[in-house]
């Protein structure tokens, strides 16, 4: 095959960075290769087939034919079409490096550019004219997050190299302002990686065991500086609190706290990633109590983060996110909102999965299930192994309610045949045995649920109520009542 790397990043390219790539080839400055002129009409030759791997136009023999019509072509062998192909893919690389660098404060990577070329040269007041520059750009900045502080430590580091150049030792050699900016960038880096770490330790039983001087240490950082420069430490704190024992519910009612009013000091991006452990407490609450306050409180939570796009990745909504939507809407007998949200994303707009039509039929399953239309809903279920082990096994509860409800003889083995697969299946104990409880509510409701008056059944209500983890509660407390 012809140069596979470069053809799958040339395909991926919107036409408007085809159109600056084109201009980027087309200079001197940047295209100084062996052959510049090959290169560019290389790559208006791949676009013309829109850089189809399968094209065969674009197999190796045929552009080698093309560009080198005058040499045999050995087709394990290296040859002058790979060096230009190479040239071209290097190219590339460095336009998106460009790109890259040319979206993320530009301006301000400019003028530390300066700032080095005055220190190097020791131009003393272009130098501190500068720096005064960057600092006013700085002080301007209302998101005080690890990106702002390694910045100002990359300042303030900047500021003592050129003190230790041009200044006596007598003078403030600027490194306590290194030393204060970055501890602040490791603290907020540090304070994010533990909470995903504790996340991941509480879904995967993950082996986790952080170094407690060091957390000590980032603990106490946001009472060693001003109030504005701890705020993302302080949240991410609470968050790790919660991690740990999300029964607490002032830490909770802090947390809503701190992303409420603080939301402007938060990157957006991160902020979105608050908010996704603001949802894994709700959701965490909701499968305690199963009360319908905290039903309805999570879906309003979800809907709201659904309109502000918190979901999204490049116009893409995540496969789970949108499990959570669609269930939590048919819960509340929400049927043509989760109708609507459905149609809006077919499996070209579901991501983080390898199935997007999988999934995307699933959520359909459940909403037949809730309009009892049976037939509809289990054509709708298609088995697929899936990424997330749990969408599988959703797959299979799905199918074991539907048979419930058609009274379908192969109910007892679909349940049996679901505890298995839960046993097998590596998950965290807490959701593991949220799916023990429901088949084992399950077989007693098949045994005691048509009988009335039993005693049995009246105790086994009140035990799906109180039960503190339990998937599908309220289904099973409408089976029995």
């Amino acid at each position: 095959m012809f140069h596979k790397k470069l053809l799958e990043v040339l395909c991926r390219l919107s036409p408007l960075e085809h159109k600056r790539l084109r201009l980027y080839l087309e200079s001197a400055y940047f295209n100084h290769e062996r052959r510049p002129g090959d290169i560019v009409r290389l790559y208006d030759y791949i676009m013309t087939y829109d850089a189809s791997d399968t094209h065969p136009k674009l197999a190796k023999e045929a552009v080698f034919s093309k560009f080198f019509p005058e040499k045999p072509f050995y087709e394990k062998e290296k040859g002058p079409l790979d060096t230009l192909s190479s040239d071209l893919f290097g190219l590339v690389k460095r336009y998106l490096a460009q790109r890259d660098w040319e979206r993320a404060d530009a301006e301000q990577k400019e003028l530390f550019s300066l700032l080095r070329f005055y220190r190097e040269h020791g131009l003393e007041d272009r130098f501190w004219h500068t720096e005064a520059m960057l600092r006013k750009t700085q002080t301007r900045k209302t998101v005080r997050d690890a990106e702002f502080y390694f910045t100002q430590f990359t300042l303030e580091a900047d500021v003592a190299h050129f003190y230790s150049l041009f200044n006596t030792f007598e003078d403030d050699a600027n490194l306590k302002n290194a030393h204060h900016n970055l501890d602040l960038y490791f603290g907020i880096v540090k304070m994010e990686y533990l909470c995903a770490l504790q996340y991941q330790q509480n879904l995967s039983h993950f082996p986790f065991d952080p170094d407690p001087q060091l957390i000590q240490a980032i603990w106490r950082l946001p009472e060693r500086v001003p109030a504005g420069d701890g705020i993302m430490i302080k949240t991410y704190q609470v968050i790790f609190g919660l991690l740990q024992k999300p029964d607490d519910d002032p830490a909770f009612l802090e947390l809503e706290a701190l992303l409420t009013q603080f939301e402007d000091k938060f990157p957006t991006d991160k902020y979105r990633d608050l908010q996704a452990f603001y949802r894994f407490f709700w959701a965490r609450r909701y499968y305690k109590s199963g009360d319908e306050y905290a039903r309805q409180k999570m879906f309003e939570v979800y809907k709201t983060h659904y309109e502000k796009g918190y979901f999204y990745i490049e116009d893409k909504i995540t496969v789970m996110a949108l499990r959570v939507l669609i269930t939590f809407a048919l819960k509340l007998g929400q049927f043509d909102w989760a109708k609507k949200v459905l149609e809006a994303h077919p499996p070209e707009r579901i991501c983080v999965t390898r199935y997007p039509a999988e999934a995307y039929n699933l959520n359909w399953g459940e909403y037949y299930f809730y309009k009892k239309e049976y037939k509809e809903a289990q054509d709708s279920i298609a088995y697929k192994p899936f990424e997330n082990p749990q969408l599988s096994i959703i797959a299979d509860v799905l199918l074991i309610k539907i048979y419930f409800e058609t009274d379908d003889g192969l109910l007892d083995y679909r349940v049996k045949a679901l505890d298995q697969k839960v046993r097998r299946t590596k998950m965290a104990p807490i959701v593991k045995q949220r799916y023990y409880n429901f088949l084992k509510k399950i077989d007693k409701i098949i045994k005691y649920g048509p009988i009335k008056s039993a005693p049995k059944r009246l105790k086994l209500i009140d035990e799906i109520k109180s039960i503190p983890e339990i998937i599908e509660r309220e289904w099973l407390l409408e089976k029995l009542k």
